[in-house]
């Protein structure tokens, strides 16, 4: 299924420390909501677009904004779906004002709920989010990330899992809900992976797909991330172009990950090879890693000079 992941803004109500895009309170630019809807015109006329995905930062930061875009592309006969951390639920009244827009424009929504939102958002707004969800009949869902899903020893992993039980309980029921292992790219390379990574090795093998989305191949466009800055990416802090510097259609058409610097080091030797090439420009490669999102992550900051026009956008490097 194709899918457009556009991210309106990078400014948030938290600063998660698994946030791979390093987003902040900070103020910061916002997405032309003409910008977006031309791509998605375009991506529906090029490759059948059947999703997009609205997020930041926090999209209800730009509530108008998120309710035209959800309504304008729902009109097109596209699907939307809308990522939030639900901080805005201070009321039963905030809740439906953001929600009920987007619920008649039969849009769906994903909320965070972990030890790592806990910090800036209050479980309670969540679970009251998901409550007028029910209330309005609007389709939704929960989001959880984890150190290890699978194990969950770590205490965050165990504090995500006591927070999800508390929902649980207040609502009577378990929604619909993704539990996924933390990827160690963005800030979580910088805050997280040193929490996991001893005795991991150095990862090795080609990197085919983005591994954050289903259909997600790396030659492929049927996953494709717009970000205010205009670049179209995958979500990983490597650029396919820029719709500001060059039309959409004309840089898909020309796209080729075998020949694109990043991708094609990546499918051939994955992010050992651009590790290689870091060490060039004098990188040292370290007896262990939280996973390969960790050593791609390190590899492409020392390789940004030598890159600039593909190593973006730089939200993806900017880590605070």
């Amino acid at each position: 299924m194709s899918v457009l992941k556009v991210h309106l803004t990078y400014q948030c109500t938290a600063a998660c420390a698994h946030c791979r895009f390093g987003c902040t309170p900070e103020p910061a630019p916002v997405i032309d909501g003409d910008l977006v809807l031309a791509c998605v015109r375009e991506l529906q006329s090029w490759n059948d677009l059947k999703l997009v995905v609205l997020l930041g930062g926090e999209p209800a930061l730009h509530a108008g904004l998120t309710h035209r875009l959800a309504a304008t592309i729902h009109a097109l006969g596209i699907g939307v779906r809308i990522e939030t951390n639900a901080g805005w639920a201070t009321s039963d009244d905030a809740a439906e004002a953001f929600l009920g827009p987007l619920y008649r424009e039969g849009a769906s929504v994903m909320f965070s709920l972990d030890a790592f939102h806990e910090p800036f958002v209050k479980p309670e707004r969540v679970i009251r989010a998901i409550r007028v969800s029910e209330a309005l009949g609007g389709k939704h869902s929960l989001e959880s990330a984890y150190l290890n899903a699978e194990h969950r020893t770590h205490p965050l992993d165990q504090r995500t899992d006591a927070l999800l039980s508390m929902a649980f309980e207040a609502l009577g029921r378990e929604p619909p809900i993704y539990r996924g292992t933390v990827l160690y790219n963005g800030r979580a390379a910088h805050r997280l992976a040193n929490e996991v990574a001893k005795g991991r090795g150095v990862p090795t093998g080609p990197c085919l797909a983005a591994p954050w989305w289903i259909d997600s191949d790396l030659d492929t466009l049927d996953l494709l991330i717009l970000d205010p800055d205009g670049y179209i990416s995958k979500g990983c802090g490597i650029a396919i172009g820029n719709v500001n510097e060059q039309p959409l259609r004309e840089m898909l058409s020309t796209f080729d990950a075998r020949t694109h610097p990043i991708f094609s080091t990546l499918m051939t030797d994955g992010p050992i090879g651009l590790a290689r090439e870091a060490e060039a420009m004098g990188y040292e490669l370290k007896a262990d890693y939280a996973d390969r999102c960790h050593l791609c992550q390190e590899a492409r900051e020392a390789l940004r000079d030598k890159y600039p026009h593909y190593l973006q956008p730089t939200q993806h490097y900017k880590l605070n």
